[in-house]
C-alpha cells in the first residue's frame, strides 16, 4: 500500500493544547504570512491578522516570484529573462501593496516582502532571517489525483519548517 511506504516526517508539530497554551501566553511575536494573491491567501492573511492582533505581534507578509528556467541555446537569453524576471518583480510589489491593503486589518504592524524562488524552497529560510515564531499558509486542500499531479507547496513547506505552521483551508 502507498499509505505503508508514504510516511512524511514533519519537524515542527505540535499538538493542539501545546499551541493554544503557547498562544495564550503570547509566545508568537513575529509571523511570516506567505501568499499567493489566492483565496485561500486571503483567508491565511485575515487568520494571521486576527492572530497578531490578540497576540500583538508583526505579520511579516511575504510573495514569491518565481525565477523563469531559460533556453541556454537562446541568444541574448539570460538579459531577457532578467528583464522579464525584472518587471514580474515590479507587478509583483504592486499587487502584493494593494493585496495586504485590501484584506489586511489596518491596526496590524505589517512588513512586506517580495523574494525571488520557490515558495516550498524559501519560505523557512525567510522564517529563519526574520526569526518566525510562527508561518500561516493557505493550503488549496486538494486531495486524490489533483495533489498526485499538482504537488502541495503547503505540504513541502510542513515538511521542511523549523517553526510550527498554521494551514488555513479557504472552504
Amino acid at each position: 500500500m502507498v499509505r505503508d511506504i508514504y510516511q512524511p516526517t514533519y519537524n515542527n508539530i505540535i499538538e493542539v493544547g501545546q499551541f493554544r497554551q503557547e498562544f495564550a501566553m503570547g509566545h508568537y511575536k513575529q509571523l511570516l504570512v506567505a501568499v499567493d494573491f489566492s483565496d485561500p491567501s486571503v483567508k491565511a492573511l485575515q487568520v494571521a491578522c486576527d492572530m497578531g492582533k490578540q497576540l500583538d505581534a508583526r505579520l511579516n507578509v511575504v510573495h514569491f516570484v518565481p525565477m523563469r528556467i531559460m533556453d541556454m541555446g537562446m541568444e541574448g537569453g539570460v538579459d531577457f529573462i532578467e528583464e522579464v524576471h525584472k518587471k514580474e518583480l515590479e507587478e509583483a510589489k504592486v499587487k502584493l501593496e494593494k493585496f495586504v491593503k485590501q484584506f489586511a486589518q489596518a491596526d496590524i504592524r505589517i512588513e512586506q516582502h517580495l523574494r525571488s524562488g520557490e515558495p516550498a524552497a524559501e519560505v523557512n529560510t525567510m522564517a529563519g532571517e526574520i526569526g518566525a515564531d510562527i508561518i500561516v499558509i493557505g493550503t488549496h486542500g486538494r486531495t486524490g489525483l489533483k495533489h498526485l499531479l499538482l504537488g502541495s507547496v503547503a505540504e513541502s513547506i510542513l515538511k521542511t519548517a523549523d517553526v510550527p505552521v498554521v494551514c488555513v483551508r479557504s472552504g
